[in-house]
């Protein structure tokens, strides 16, 4: 059988729609004729034929909703056949995870989890907050009984979850293997090798 990975992207949240409207309007948009590929986009071709790769288009990824979230991600279950699956969540991805794996049961037992660049607590002048995602950091100990390995991924050049982020939830999380990276932003980029290399070596 196919190792299995799962893979939940990020996204934005706000408390008010108002704060979503402003986002909006203020927020500089790249050229969509000029869009980048990032190694989320290729992830199944890198991984290879004895990889499943499966990413849940998560419901509302520009307003965020962490019920919405829960529930389409609980949907998917039914296609989990690997009985260690891989998990991986990025930004909002990762934070989705936290907080889903802290206060829920997962039905099976994960080999990987991967948190890249997950956040955990709001900046006071961003209108981005956490909003229906937040949670108790100190809950995400009982994470480690359910999970084999446990990486954390974070760039101190990080521009929009800053690395503090990362330094807290490591804090809390004895089990993780914490990768520091010092300039990939937001890992935003065309290929990630390192994390690559680490799902390759899953049994």
């Amino acid at each position: 059988m196919k190792k299995q990975v799962i893979f939940i992207h990020g996204g934005i949240t706000f408390l008010k729609m108002e704060d979503f409207y402003k986002y909006l309007r203020i927020t500089e948009i790249t050229d969509p004729f000029k869009s980048k590929k990032t190694w989320t986009d290729s992830l199944s071709v890198d991984l290879g034929e004895n990889y499943e790769v499966m990413k849940p288009n998560m419901p509302f990824k520009y307003g965020a909703d962490y019920e919405g979230w829960k529930i389409w991600f609980e949907r998917h279950f039914d296609f989990i056949r690997d009985d260690g699956p891989i998990l991986i969540g990025h930004s909002l991805g990762g934070t989705f995870l936290l907080k889903y794996l802290s206060e829920n049961n997962f039905p099976k037992k994960i080999y990987q989890l991967h948190l890249v660049a997950p956040a955990v607590f709001d900046e006071d002048d961003s209108i981005e907050k956490l909003s229906t995602f937040k949670f108790d950091v100190k809950k995400i100990t009982k994470i480690q009984d359910i999970c084999e390995e446990i990486h954390l991924w974070h760039s101190e050049d990080d521009n929009m979850v800053p690395f503090k982020n990362s330094e807290i939830v490591n804090e809390n999380l004895s089990k993780a293997n914490f990768h520091i990276l010092k300039d990939r932003g937001h890992f935003n980029q065309p290929s990630f090798p390192e994390i690559l290399e680490v799902i390759k070596k899953a049994k």
